[in-house]
């Protein structure tokens, strides 16, 4: 298995191996990647992955992550900020100057639009301006936000494509509102479905389902402009595909790399390959509780709410055969739901297979000769190149050794991202994707019962709870990692969440694409990618 460290709060590897350059249409980035986790483009309601590279190529956040150091947080489109002494009030001076796509001036009240736009359409991502108690416009360049309580990890949180700044004339002028009532009076959607209100360096023209999403450059950008006047994002759901339109040159990049084929890959003078350590869990999550209004109804059966059971699957999965079978050792994976690289994960937690002892926690949980009708729900993913359903397939078989027969039910990532967050599966393997760079981008979501996917699946622990929420407001560094160590081992031992995958993500490209450099959250910038020669 290929390992990386953990020793920092972020570790990226970013290796590219070369070959001579070959011709490609000129001023047209082409980027084959899976679309169909999109059920929308507007920031105020997205809540998949692949939104996340548009956005941050059709938005500007008020900071930005560094590229050269990803634990630092810098000023983008805000010049900077001050912290009040006890940590609640931060005070954003914007850049002066700086202008929308459609030509408007960035100002501090469209700062103010954005996050109340984003708290009041009490969407999916909303949960990322909850520390938020107020937000006053002092003038046209400053911004004044108080927080309900001190939270070190703010400058993190606002560098999430959620918190983008948008254009609040031109959203208005679509049907937008940051009234009190926008969840259900905001109309601006459907046009941000297809067109963007940002300061990026491209602008969203248009989004195909499950086909293409089209990019253009921004002539009023401020900074330089991108070397490409026009980024197209091409559906693909195949990694021989892929390949094929690769080496044809009908794509420039793709991210869909199945492991088997990256020889073949390595072996063509016209292509190379580049490896960046994702922050991305893959995991299987088990409910702990009855559906709500559904109890005892198919495919939802009693023994997961047994935490035994649940210890007894985990216990169950031959994790090696996944990570160097499957995957070929492009992976890794953690103890819980805080990734190797953050901090308070320890490896050395993490359940290994153990085939005698999940029998023996069935046996002690009224089991001794397994169950049957369990349902595992998958989306179309395909973690590290590799199929969710191949993935699934191991699973069932390993837990079929211990005498749990499983099947599995899959359907577009959209409809499966819909099922869960209705609290509809009660066993599934999903993935997650940081938006920031901080512990609490895990914590804040697997912790509670009324948010994120610990609400989706329906984890009520007091003590996960209480360990997340004095981890995200310890100003301690040492203090903090200990409060995650031990939030870490409260997962291990509830196990609802279990990680099964930490990918290394493979990027194939044309030798002449220069400038590339992963990012564990918006994955690839368009906007530093070039053409040699151009």
């Amino acid at each position: 298995m290929k390992k990386f460290s953990a020793l920092l709060v972020i570790l990226l590897v970013a290796t590219i191996i070369t070959g001579p350059a070959c011709a490609q249409e000129e001023d047209v980035l082409i980027f084959a990647t899976g679309t169909d986790d999109l059920i929308t483009l507007d920031p105020g309601w997205a809540y998949e992955s692949t939104n996340l590279t548009i956005h941050h190529a059709a938005y500007d956040t008020l900071l930005n992550v560094s590229t050269d150091d990803l634990s630092k947080i810098v000023p983008n489109i805000a010049k900077g900020y001050e912290m009040s002494e006890d940590g609640l009030v931060y005070t954003f001076t914007l850049r002066e100057g700086l202008e929308f796509a459609s030509g408007n001036p960035i100002t501090a009240e469209d700062v103010r639009f954005s996050w109340t736009r984003l708290i009041n359409l009490k969407g999916n991502p909303s949960f990322y301006a909850d520390p938020i108690a107020a937000i006053e416009v002092v003038d046209d360049l400053t911004v004044e936000v108080t927080l309900k309580e001190p939270f070190p990890a703010f400058p993190a949180v606002t560098t999430t494509p959620a918190m983008s700044i948008l254009d609040s004339a031109v959203v208005i002028e679509h049907g937008g509102t940051d009234a009190e009532d926008a969840a259900e009076t905001d109309t601006a959607k459907d046009w941000l479905d297809q067109n963007s209100a940002g300061s990026g360096p491209f602008i969203l023209t248009g989004w195909v389902p499950n086909a293409e999403v089209t990019l253009v450059r921004n002539d009023n950008y401020w900074g330089k402009p991108p070397a490409f006047a026009r980024v197209i994002i091409r559906d693909v759901n195949d990694a021989n595909t892929a390949l094929q339109q690769l080496e044809r040159g009908d794509i420039d990049i793709t991210d869909f790399t199945d492991p088997d084929l990256i020889a073949q890959i390595l072996a063509n003078p016209d292509l190379e390959v580049a490896i960046g350590q994702s922050l991305n869990l893959n995991y299987l999550a088990m409910s702990p509780a009855p559906s709500p209004g559904a109890e005892g109804s198919e495919p939802w059966i009693a023994p997961l709410w047994e935490k035994k059971v649940r210890q007894a699957i985990a216990y169950s999965i031959d994790y090696t055969g996944i990570l160097d079978g499957l995957l070929q050792g492009y992976a890794d994976r953690p103890a819980a739901m805080l990734p190797l690289g953050v901090q308070g994960s320890d490896p050395s937690a993490r359940y290994e297979r153990d085939v005698e002892k999940a029998k023996a926690l069935l046996a002690e949980a009224g089991y001794p000769d397994g169950f049957g009708g369990l349902v595992l729900s998958i989306g179309t993913g395909a973690p590290g190149g590799v199929p969710n359903e191949t993935i699934a397939a191991k699973i069932v078989a390993d837990l079929a050794e211990v005498g749990i027969q499983v099947t599995v039910e899959q359907q577009p990532t959209s409809n499966f991202l819909t099922a869960y967050r209705a609290q509809e599966l009660q066993f599934l393997f999903a993935g997650w994707t940081p938006d920031y760079l901080d512990a609490t981008m895990w914590s804040d979501y697997f912790s509670y019962p009324d948010a994120g996917p610990a609400y989706r699946i329906q984890l009520d622990s007091e003590t996960i709870a209480d360990l997340a929420t004095q981890a995200a407001f310890e100003t301690d560094p040492d203090t903090r990692t200990e409060l995650y160590t031990q939030y870490q081992n409260a997962h291990v031992d509830e196990a609802v969440f279990v990680p099964v995958i930490q990918a290394q993500s493979v990027y194939a490209m044309r030798t002449e694409i220069t400038g590339f450099a992963y990012n564990p959250v918006y994955f690839i910038d368009f906007y530093s990618i070039t053409r040699a020669g151009e």
